[in-house]
């Protein structure tokens, strides 16, 4: 565990780096947000000097490295701001929405699961198949854009943008409306692999000797349904946690879709107009969030699996 942690911390650092190199390289300006003239060059380049953005790739990097290590993530190009105070603004509605999908999709993919077992080769278990694979392999973007289509414009039943209406930022119910299409996007766009992975481990898991020995005692059927779920629970919860990350990065493309105001639309505006701070600190933060919910998922499957919990948890 000790080894995946320190990993991580690279990888977050690498990934900082890399972002850096594919900003720096890119077309356009950070100037160029505040309305400036993108004819006055003697003007970008006096707002570029200002904020450092002259120096050499390695040289800026540096200086953003060393204030990192600091706990000084800087301040936006774009609004002046702290970094840090804007991602603690965001934050709680990525949670919010990343949470809330996250463990509709781990119910629905495994209710499935057990449903398609249990009505194995049936109409039922095909249906679940057929929808599975095709309707809920779509990508996030796509889906989000259909549901777009359908429910806010041609049915016009559900809102489309943003957390909230504008004076109703503190009535649940409003901002459980908001939530309801994001959060629909993410489930469907990755029960396809989700239900795959959880349909394997539980039909694995049937297979096994133990659990024909359970039907030759005569066990009522609720039972072992339960028993195979718990030992099955462990390597299912396991690739959720492996799948953080590119979880995650769905959650940030669904968010700049609806314009939820969360950390996605921040991190593909800092992006567009190479606010350098804020984009770092955003892919920073992202895959140390996405390597500690991988090590909370190890945590819960070694304390399902019986068998891994003879192991010494290092």
């Amino acid at each position: 565990m000790l080894k995946r942690l320190v990993f991580s911390i690279f990888i977050a650092f690498f990934s900082t780096f890399l972002c850096f190199v594919l900003l720096y390289f890119s077309k356009g300006s950070v100037a160029y947000a505040n309305k400036v003239n993108s004819q006055s060059k003697e003007l970008v380049q006096r707002i570029e000097a200002n904020l450092g953005l002259d120096k050499p790739l390695l040289e800026q990097y540096q200086i953003w490295l060393f204030k990192a290590l600091k706990g000084d993530l800087s301040v936006s190009f774009l609004s002046g701001e702290s970094v840090l105070k804007l991602i603690k603004e965001r934050m709680a509605n990525t949670l919010i929405l990343s949470l809330s999908a996250l463990v509709l999709l781990f119910l629905l993919s495994v209710f499935l699961a057990l449903l398609g077992y249990y009505y194995k080769e049936s109409f039922i278990d095909k249906l679940i198949t057929f929808l599975a694979f095709n309707f809920f392999a779509l990508p996030p973007f796509v889906l989000a854009l259909f549901f777009v289509l359908i429910f806010g414009i041609f049915w016009q039943v559900l809102p489309i943008t943003g957390t909230s209406d504008i004076g109703f930022e503190d009535d649940f119910l409003n901002r459980l409306e908001h939530l309801i299409l994001p959060v629909l996007v993410l489930v469907l766009s990755h029960l396809a692999s989700f239900l795959r992975i959880a349909r394997n481990f539980i039909n694995e898991t049937f297979s096994q000797i133990f659990v024909q020995n359970l039907y030759a005692r005569a066990l009522r059927e609720k039972d072992i349904y339960f028993l195979v779920l718990r030992y099955s629970l462990s390597p299912i919860i396991a690739y959720f946690g492996g799948s953080a990350l590119s979880f995650m990065m769905g959650t940030y493309v669904v968010e700049s879709v609806f314009a939820y105001e969360g950390l996605g639309s921040l991190l593909f505006e800092s992006i567009l107009f190479k606010d350098f701070p804020m984009a770092l600190a955003l892919i920073f933060f992202s895959v140390l969030l996405a390597a500690f919910f991988t090590f909370l998922s190890d945590v819960f499957a070694w304390i399902l699996n019986p068998r891994l919990k003879r192991l010494k948890f290092v």
